[in-house]
């Protein structure tokens, strides 16, 4: 006989899953226990972000552009107040040096900020023509220091650092903008989908933390950090059966409760569905399967159905009513006999 599914009577006398027939009380503490830990994981992951490192001096490597300002005293008898002479941006060249006007070439790479502006002021005074120079050098993009900002931000960016520290939301708020590249067309988030952001640093292993966290907490950041922007389903959950009227497989933003998928899915199918037994199949690696039964034709299973929180992975399985077994015998012997029928 054709069948959409096992049926429920089967599922539930089956020895490889464990079956609980879940109440609403038992459904609240599964929820609680789920929430402590989420809670559990952002904790371990800030902890990881903000631990104390010793953030090494920047010093200059070649491909970082600078700005360059003299500051001398004016030539003219008498001036004793010293001026500012703009040089403009410079590139370190694969050499590590940069060519200056009066000056020549000087070498920068390996350098840390003040031993480069004393290197461009020592160059000035050498030549005689700037009285007292004293050289200003302000970083403009230093990509072996900089912050990578990547993935759902339209055009990536590097973020140059800043020698007073950048936090991971002053990194996130300057690559995003008005955050119409995160957004699309639309001005509010899909509650299908989440943003969560990543945190590369050195070889270690990723950092991920929701972008509400990402923006409340002060995470420091640290030179050639790499940062994600991803915008995905948080979780997915799978819908089957033939007593469910769109079957498919769901993604959301948030954990959903089993009633908001069942609403994803358009409902159960009223002429089809044993409402008797909704279940929600959860397997753990090296767990067996448990099969969470939901009665749907008494009040206790609707509201348990409400508070159940779904994980990541979940199988939604509606079976068909023992009468649609029926139906279709009636159907195929109907179907036989028709041709008959009509040769009378």
């Amino acid at each position: 006989m054709p069948s959409a599914g096992p049926s429920a009577a089967s599922l539930r006398a089956h020895p490889a899953v464990d079956v609980v027939n879940l109440t609403p009380g038992e459904a609240d503490a599964m929820a609680m226990e789920a929430n402590g830990e989420n809670r559990e994981t952002i904790d371990r992951a800030l902890a990881a972000l903000k631990r104390p490192r010793a953030v090494p001096e920047l010093r200059f490597t070649p491909g970082d552009s600078i700005d360059i300002t003299i500051w001398s005293f004016s030539p003219v008898p008498g001036a004793s107040t010293p001026g500012p002479m703009s040089l403009g941006s410079f590139t370190l060249a694969a050499d590590g040096t940069i060519t200056l006007p009066y000056a020549g070439r000087i070498r920068l790479a390996g350098l840390t900020l003040a031993e480069a502006q004393t290197a461009v002021s020592r160059g000035f005074a050498m030549k005689g023509i700037l009285q007292g120079p004293s050289a200003l050098i302000k970083p403009i993009t230093l990509p072996q220091q900089s912050i990578l900002v990547t993935g759902a931000v339209g055009q990536p960016k590097n973020i140059a650092w800043n020698p007073a520290g950048i936090t991971l939301a002053q990194a996130i708020t300057e690559a995003l903008g008005d955050g119409s590249a995160l957004l699309g067309e639309s001005t509010d988030l899909d509650n299908r989908s989440s943003i969560r952001i990543s945190v590369l640093r050195d070889n270690e292993r990723p950092v991920e933390v929701p972008i509400a966290t990402a923006l409340a907490e002060t995470i420091p950041l640290q030179p050639g950090d790499k940062v994600i922007v991803q915008k995905a389903p948080a979780l997915e959950v799978t819908v089957l059966g033939g007593g469910i009227q769109k079957n498919g497989v769901y993604g959301f933003g948030k954990s959903p409760t089993l009633s908001a998928v069942l609403a994803q899915a358009s409902g159960l199918n009223g002429q089809a569905a044993d409402n008797h037994a909704i279940f929600v199949l959860r397997q753990r690696f090296g767990q067996r399967p448990v099969l969470y039964n939901f009665a749907w034709d008494r009040a206790q299973g609707l509201i348990a159905s409400h508070r159940f929180q779904m994980q990541d992975g979940d199988l939604v399985y509606v079976s068909e009513a023992p009468i649609v077994s029926l139906q279709k015998i009636i159907n195929i012997l109907f179907q036989a006999t028709l041709p008959a029928q009509v040769l009378k």
